[in-house]
């Protein structure tokens, strides 16, 4: 795809994309309820660790308020993924009816259309919950802000964004391969992220390889948070490499959507 189709294909699937957050935004008792639904289904498991460290000072020497750093730079690429690109879990019904051919002859990057098939407004509370959570874990954790920090950030969510989207499609294009029209493997795969919620010196090897290696959810989080908490940590120098991480699984994924669609047949075959 040359540079300017891209671009053209881009300007087309945000503008659908908003129009679709618009009409959400429209009827405000629904959207309002939405936000703060999510925020309290978020927030469920914030009450888990609360109580936790009721019991316990420290888990693996991280304090309370950096373990929920952890979840803030969770959060917000969750969030931003149910916003833009939450389509992907429509792909499986999608191909199963054969629906998935109108996908196909349309002018615009059959991709991007799989992306934008739905906007999730509980990513809204996502983002609010998680950029509150890092706010108040930074400024109450005994660290050293810098001038770096927010761009660094910024990099990190928007490449950890790139990420969990990569990943979503990812585990989603099993569809193809699967001929059943439900499974449990995209959702079981995608609680991986859960794991990137606590640090994971808790984790045996074979839990640290899937987060890191395989479903790389670890460089969302636990790994950025080891830069921005500046903890003397072996490992530290992989939070620089969230986008390097990201542009992995793109290609990954890219590589694996080709494949899936030379195998799809359409309706009849």
């Amino acid at each position: 795809m040359s540079l300017f189709a891209l671009r053209k294909n881009l300007r087309i699937y945000f503008k659908l994309q908003l129009m679709q957050i618009r009409s959400t935004v429209e009827y405000a008792a629904d959207f309002w309820i939405g936000i703060v639904g999510a925020m309290m289904l978020q927030a469920s498991g914030l009450v888990f660790i609360i109580a936790l460290f009721g019991q316990v000072d420290q888990i693996a020497g991280w304090s309370v308020w950096n373990i929920m750093l952890l979840y803030g730079l969770a959060m917000i690429p969750t969030g931003l993924r149910e916003l833009f690109c939450d389509g992907f879990w429509t792909l499986r019904s999608k191909v199963n009816s054969g629906e998935f051919d109108r996908v196909l002859v349309r002018p615009i990057s059959p991709a991007l259309q799989s992306a934008g098939a739905l906007s999730s407004i509980h990513g809204f509370g996502g983002v609010i919950l998680g950029s509150t959570l890092i706010w108040l874990s930074l400024t109450r954790s005994d660290v050293a802000l810098h001038w770096w920090t927010i761009p660094f950030l910024l990099l990190t969510i928007t490449s950890g964004t790139v990420l969990v989207s990569a990943i979503s499609m990812l585990i989603n294009l099993t569809g193809f391969w699967e001929p059943s029209a439900q499974s449990a493997l995209p959702t079981m795969l995608a609680q991986f992220i859960d794991f990137a919620k606590f640090p994971i010196d808790i984790y045996n090897n074979a839990i640290r390889t899937v987060i890191t290696v395989l479903l790389p959810y670890a460089f969302i989080s636990y790994y950025p948070a080891l830069v921005l908490l500046n903890r003397n940590h072996d490992w530290q120098w992989l939070g620089y490499c969230t986008p390097l991480a990201a542009a992995w699984m793109v290609l990954v994924t890219k590589f694996v959507w080709s494949k899936a669609l030379m195998r799809y047949q359409g309706v009849g075959h």
